[in-house]
């Protein structure tokens, strides 16, 4: 499908990244919305508020990922240790039982 609009894009390519190989940006029909001019500037600025909040996002993500770990482990190695503890006797009390036949 073509569309017959004509857009500007920004693509920006050779990023020093390992997971990037390049941003590109569709910008909106400034005549459309605005009656302000193109200004660079303006769109770089705006640009990098979106990559940052996306990262700030991203970290975000992270962080409430980890407090849900954390909180899924928390107090689950306390009953763990009693369990192991009771297997243990158990063993013990079955071997005795075996060995020396209480």
């Amino acid at each position: 499908m073509i569309d017959r609009k004509s857009r500007r894009v920004v693509i920006i390519n050779n990023i020093q990244s390992d997971s990037i190989d390049q941003a590109i940006f569709i910008l909106k029909d400034v005549k459309k919305h605005t009656k302000r001019k193109f200004n660079e500037d303006a769109v770089a600025e705006e640009a990098q508020k979106i990559i940052n909040d996306y990262i700030r996002q991203v970290n975000r993500l992270k962080d409430s990922q980890k407090l849900m770990h954390k909180k899924r482990n928390e107090g689950k190695l306390l009953p763990f240790l009693i369990t192991v503890g009771i297997t243990a006797a158990f063993m013990c009390a079955v071997f005795f039982t075996v060995v020396y036949n209480f």
